[in-house]
């Protein structure tokens, strides 16, 4: 789960703007059902425990779609700013830390959430979600192709990243093809250190539920860990790794700089137009209320979680 709430958003809004428009409208439509679904793929959800993930997602959906959305609208119209103009490397450094501070954002609101939902899970489950974290793991090694070393790593991150700048910027011809790989050939392959810290967030992570799971903390304490694993979440510890990390980041910057300095006039028109429509559907959803928004956990009077799912 990793702290599941805002990661999984994080990654629901990824794979939409991948997706069509009316993909956009169907499944932000449907996050919370989505955000329940994918919980329970990892811990077998009881029946009081998906009564308190749907009551909680609900919320945390109409807070995200009030609050988040509008932010979502502005960061798009800085991605228009990138794609019409003339980006530096500090451009794209700074795109990427609006969408991690977004990503703080949703962690910060969801940690009540999670500390009460953690207090009910049982060793089990831990188990249960410690061996689909290795299932996934599996599987993103053999996607990044990790075993091959460098050289595969490489051909792995060009198909995932050719995929990607497609849908922004329309098909690359083959000189353009060329010159990405030959971008990708020139920089550190990087899959295998950002493997590592997807193992050592998952350790820290099976670590805090553990605890929680045997000591039974006070749901301060409980919210204070969790604020501590948010806090380290998105880079290491470790001076080394971490000046691996941010080295790492500011190539990919550098990378995107370059990928948007070989793209056409009409390849850039079609990006902007991609972006545009996605302003368009986050603006329209931002006004669209389905749900009322809920006082935050702990503000006003406090119902028990019994009480709530009982």
């Amino acid at each position: 789960m990793r702290c599941s709430v805002p990661r999984l958003i994080l990654s629901l809004l990824t794979a939409l703007l991948l997706s069509g428009c009316s993909a956009v409208r169907f499944g932000y439509g449907n996050a919370d059902s989505l955000a329940r679904w994918w919980i329970d793929s990892y811990i077998d959800l009881s029946a009081e425990q998906d009564a308190l993930v749907r009551e909680r997602l609900v919320r945390f959906h109409a807070w995200h779609r009030k609050t988040q959305l509008p932010d979502y609208v502005a960061m798009l119209h800085q991605g228009q700013k990138f794609v019409s103009g003339q980006p530096t490397a500090t451009d794209a450094q700074a795109l990427l830390d609006d969408m991690l501070k977004s990503g703080r954002t949703l962690a910060e609101r969801a940690t009540p959430d999670v500390a009460d939902f953690l207090a009910t899970m049982t060793a089990e489950q831990i188990e249960r979600m410690a061996a689909r974290f290795a299932e996934k793991n599996a599987e993103y090694a053999k996607e990044a192709q990790l075993a091959e070393g460098e050289s595969g790593q490489r051909k792995a991150r060009y198909k995932r990243l050719l995929e990607r700048v497609e849908y922004w910027f329309g098909d690359f011809n083959c000189e353009q093809k060329a010159a990405l790989r030959q971008l990708i050939d020139g920089q550190t392959a990087g899959s295998q250190f950002w493997y590592e810290e997807r193992l050592r967030r998952q350790r820290e992570w099976l670590t805090l539920v553990r605890q929680v799971e045997r000591e039974r903390p006070s749901r301060a304490r409980t919210i204070q860990r969790l604020r501590d694993y948010v806090a380290r979440f998105d880079l290491p510890e470790d001076a080394a790794r971490l000046a691996q990390a941010l080295a790492l980041r500011r190539a990919s910057a550098e990378l995107a700089v370059l990928i948007h300095g070989m793209t056409s006039s009409a390849q850039r028109s079609h990006a902007l137009h991609k972006l545009g429509d996605l302003i368009h559907d986050f603006s329209d959803l931002s006004r669209d209320q389905p749900v009322a928004v809920l006082p935050p956990p702990g503000a006003g009077s406090r119902v028990p979680i019994q009480a709530r799912i009982g």
